[in-house]
């Protein structure tokens, strides 16, 4: 809210004879009342009675330092934004200030809601407004009038229908509360709410990299302290207060999902919606592959319980979705999770993935079966969703769900089509996620008006699960252009979003749970980390409290950076001009060294543990410090790839990347990734490690289904054998292994002593670099019989690396 500098007690709240226009009136229950002299006003939220009160006693003024400006706030984040605007709307600010400083009481100076033809009102406009609406008023509504001096038109306000903000449903509520939305991060890059960033901005690396500091998302967010508002989410309309605990009703959330069922459960009357849309609109031409498919897993008696579509199947591939993958990327609701609930193109994406992770302990048959299934249903899955209702933006919650976990699928778990087909939507489903506003934490539902307990649980469960899935991008888009080699069409600085919660508040299975967790959460003074503060953190050495999901997104936001600086600098140094951050060795050293970092953090948070969670952590330590320094296409390139990327392989780019890798495998950044890579691969094929699937004489790729895994082991193959190769040359004379015991012991030497360097450089002057055979044969043996045809490919490419080093 602007101050007047000529009557700084004179605001916009304290003319009793203006009112805003308001659309509806907000539930009569549950008001929260000024109890200033003469006021009189009362609000349905606490936060808003806070900000309200801050124009009667500020408790603190806060003024613009901008040359020739004298405006004044009674909200540091809202002085903050302006101050910004003078550089980033420069022109604009300062035309308003010669119009308000042409006039002698520029605080007495009022603009008319009602003028017809006023200017439309922008985005930044809105982080001038602190005042909510009012749920009553003592007089009849008339126009809205505002301070000159605040420079804000309302006239580009509609009072229903949606407005030129993706997502952004123009109730009044929602509305003027979407500066309490918005947090104290600068507009980096001065992107638009109608425009995707390309590229990572300047002014956010610049920022990224500077000196530490205090996170901007504490200071500069006004918590309420207020004994019934949830503390942890005040700034953000989409996470509702349920602190008072309610009795739970016969039909709540938790009563109607009966407490001794499991997650896995379909009803039979479930499963024959299924069939019958699988039957009817699963379809292909006669000719197709895909139809003689359908006729074979839907062949047979399907109610018997060994049938791939049978009931008890079904289960079995739900269970399985929640017992192997759901925790490496959570975002479905496990507690209020029902299969008979659950939208039908999602549940079958669940099945999908639960299908192809199948135990071997069903038999190779059935894991192979459901494999097929799981296929088959990916296949016709992706233009169903496209074709349903809830597909158009701002799209449905479960649409977004189901387009990353089948984009999951397609691009880890399946065929080679179906993840050249993921990579090419990719684009598709950040661009709906756009236009809903997702990433920003603008859900694609409404606000309720309801204040009972278990629909305001079910609205932050909504809340929460619209951000993980926004976030569940990011890592798909950053994780993925350095694992395959494909481009990052996402940049950190888009995700103006907290970490996610605390792993019990989205574990907890009644609403009475959740608030008992967040009680006990605000004692110990814990509060949300905005993901730009822990990425900032991250890379100044500084811990940040989050949970496995939060740490796998801080590590998307390290590799993301990373991809972007070397693309930024590879076009700067073919332009022949000047490098920024003090160039590429000084901000490469600061992301390394920020890799450690989030290492460090992750195993002081994890302590002892042999979970799933210590093996994502190698994963992407390895994969962070190897894809920093080496593009895994050309390793591929030379390694005898006769197609990459959709396209074929030329004698040409064979010559350049060769000479390209050559070159490389002679600097610190090849000592550097090598080293990394065997440390990766001595952690994966340790005596010591937790996975029976990693102890045994022979590792099998099939049988791992630790995401993403078998893929990174595969990079790491590829440097050592790069770098060793280009290095050293073929084997003289090669060994003869014979048997798996052999290639065993083989690579077990090789690990164990170049697994167990202290120093990158100290592999400069050590032999028998090249002594990898019985490493390469045992990957490439392991990855010949997979459910994901990728990874046949790549034991081929191994095949070739194995008969280079046997010329």
């Amino acid at each position: 809210m602007v101050l007047s500098t000529v009557n700084p007690d004179l605001m916009e709240d304290d003319q009793p004879s203006k009112r805003r226009r308001r659309s509806r009136r907000a539930p009569s229950d549950r008001k929260f009342e000024c109890t200033h002299e003469g006021c009189g006003k009362s609000y349905s939220r606490a936060e808003h009675l806070y900000r309200h009160q801050l124009n009667h006693t500020p408790k603190q003024i806060f003024r613009c330092d901008f040359p020739n400006c004298y405006r004044s706030f009674v909200r540091q984040d809202l002085c903050v934004r302006h101050r910004e605007r003078h550089t980033t709307r420069g022109s604009q600010l300062q035309k308003r200030d010669s119009f308000a400083d042409s006039h002698d009481e520029p605080s007495k100076a009022l603009i008319s809601t009602s003028s017809p033809s006023s200017p439309s009102m922008t985005p930044a406009d809105y982080s001038f407004m602190t005042e909510p609406p009012t749920t009553t008023s003592k007089s009849p509504p008339t126009s809205t009038s505002y301070p000159l001096s605040t420079g804000i038109d309302t006239t580009g306000i509609p009072v229903s229908g949606y407005t030129d903000f993706p997502g952004v449903i123009s109730q009044p509520d929602t509305m003027l509360e979407f500066e309490s939305m918005s947090n104290s991060y600068p507009i980096f890059g001065g992107e638009t709410y109608n425009r995707s960033p390309f590229a990572m901005a300047d002014d956010f690396a610049a920022w990224l990299f500077s000196e530490p500091m205090a996170p901007l998302g504490y200071g500069m967010m006004p918590f309420v302290q207020n004994q019934h508002q949830n503390q942890f989410y005040v700034n953000e309309p989409n996470y509702n207060n349920f602190c008072t605990v309610i009795p739970q009703h016969p039909m709540s959330v938790t009563s109607i999902l009966d407490s001794n069922s499991l997650p896995a459960i379909i009803s039979e009357e479930k499963r024959q919606e299924l069939l019958h849309l699988m039957a009817t609109r699963f379809n292909e031409a006669a000719y197709s592959a895909d139809t003689k498919r359908k006729d074979a897993l839907m062949d047979g008696d399907l109610n018997s319980d060994r049938h791939v579509l049978s009931l008890r199947m079904m289960q079995a591939y739900i269970g399985s979705y929640w017992y192997h993958f759901h925790a490496q990327m959570p975002i479905l609701h496990q507690p209020t999770f029902a299969a008979d609930r659950t939208p039908n193109l999602l549940l079958l994406v669940v099945m999908a993935i639960g299908a192809a992770s199948l135990d071997k302990n069903h038999g190779q048959a059935t894991t192979e079966t459901a494999a097929e299934l799981a296929s088959f249903i990916a296949w016709h899955l992706r233009w169903e969703i496209f074709m349903d209702a809830d597909f158009r933006p701002p799209a449905r919650l479960w649409v977004f769900q189901a387009l990353l976990l089948l984009e999951v699928f397609e691009k880890t778990f399946s065929t080679r089509a179906l993840h050249e087909r993921a990579h090419i939507h990719h684009d598709t489903t950040l661009t709906l996620m756009r236009r809903g506003s997702s990433l920003i934490g603008r859900a694609s539902f409404d606000s309720p008006d309801t204040k009972e307990e278990d629909e305001s649980w079910a609205h932050w469960i909504k809340a929460e699960a619209t951000r993980r899935v926004a976030f569940a991008a990011f890592v798909l888009d950053s994780t993925h252009a350095t694992m395959f080699g494909h481009s990052a069409k996402m940049v950190a600085h888009e995700l103006r979003l907290p970490l996610p919660c605390d792993e019990a508040l989205w574990a907890a299975t009644s609403a009475a749970e959740v608030a008992r967790v967040q009680s006990s959460l605000q004692s110990h003074g814990v509060r949300p980390v905005m993901f730009l503060d822990g990425l900032k953190r991250t890379l100044n050495g500084q811990p940040v409290r989050t949970n496995s999901f939060g740490r796998i997104i801080l590590m998307a936001g390290l590799l993301s950076v990373s991809w972007h600086l070397n693309q930024r600098d590879l076009q700067v140094s073919s332009l022949g001009v000047g490098q920024t951050l003090g160039g590429r060795d000084k901000w490469r050293t600061s992301l390394l060294r920020a890799f450690d970092n989030w290492r460090r953090d992750f195993d002081e948070a994890l302590g002892p543990s042999t979970s799933t969670e210590s093996e994502t952590r190698d994963v992407l330590h390895g994969l962070a410090h190897m894809g920093s320094h080496v593009d895994i296409v050309d390793l591929q390139i030379f390694a005898g790839a006769g197609r990459l990327m959709g396209r074929s392989i030329t004698a040409r780019d064979y010559s350049t990347a060769r000479e390209k890798t050559e070159r490389w495998a002679t600097k610190a950044s090849a000592r550097d990734a090598t080293f990394y890579a065997l440390k990766f691969l001595h952690a994966c094929f340790s005596v010591s490690s937790p996975d029976p699937a990693l102890r045994s004489a022979e590792y099998n790729a099939r049988d791992d289904y630790l995401l993403n895994r078998p893929w990174v082991m595969y990079f790491a193959a590829l440097v050592v054998w790069t770098y060793g190769f280009a290095l050293d040359g073929p084997l003289r004379p090669p060994p003869v292994l014979v048997t798996p015991l052999d290639c065993r012991d083989d690579m077990q030497t090789f690990l164990a002593r170049f697994g167990s360097v202290r120093e990158p450089n100290d592999l400069e002057g050590m032999e028998g670099r090249n002594r990898c055979l019985g490493l390469l044969m045992i990957l490439r043996d392991s990855f010949s019989r997979p459910r994901w045809e990728l990874l046949g490919e790549a034991a081929a490419l191994l095949d070739s690396c194995i008969a280079k080093l046997r010329s």
